[in-house]
């Protein structure tokens, strides 16, 4: 008896077994037809339901056509009546600013380089180096007290008395 139901319970244990790998492998292949169906769906540029909801929660309504929205605007752009005299009178003002920009900018420098600043030869720069530190001394010399005065503040500042 114990054979028997031994017996049994491999055959139902592998019975379960296979059903089980049965379902795993639907699963399997089930998710690699849902994921072939994105990627051609991306490709093709065709949505599901889902997808389109979210698409126009997120940018608003598109009126069921993708980039619609877009175009709307630029064909009102180009509806408006530009034959104004104020519509001619920026037109002709950006066309200047753009000359203007163009030659600034570009043209200038590239018809007409700046030319290079001569460099200062090395013994006129140490010439002019002296010549500059002699005048900070001037200045110092003229800044400082008259000795007298000066003498005067060191003694007492030396010598404070009873007082300090």
């Amino acid at each position: 008896m114990s054979k028997s139901a031994g017996v049994l319970n491999l055959e139902d244990a592998l019975e379960t077994g296979v059903s089980t790998a049965k379902r795993g492998a639907k699963t399997v292949a089930n998710a690699v037809s849902d994921t072939g169906k994105a990627a051609a769906s991306q490709i093709t540029g065709q949505r599901n339901r889902d997808t389109q909801d979210i698409v126009e929660s997120l940018y608003g309504k598109s009126g069921g056509k993708i980039g619609q929205s877009s175009n709307e605007s630029t064909n009102q752009n180009s509806q408006q009546p530009e034959d104004t005299a104020q519509g001619i009178e920026k037109k002709k003002k950006l066309q200047e600013l753009r000359a203007q920009l163009h030659n600034e900018v570009y043209y200038d420098p590239l018809v007409n380089p700046p030319k290079p600043k001569e460099e200062e030869r090395p013994a006129e720069k140490v010439e002019r180096d002296k010549m500059q530190d002699l005048k900070e001394n001037e200045q110092k010399k003229k800044d400082k007290p008259p000795p007298l005065v000066q003498k005067t503040q060191q003694r007492v500042e030396k010598y404070p008395g009873t007082i300090g």
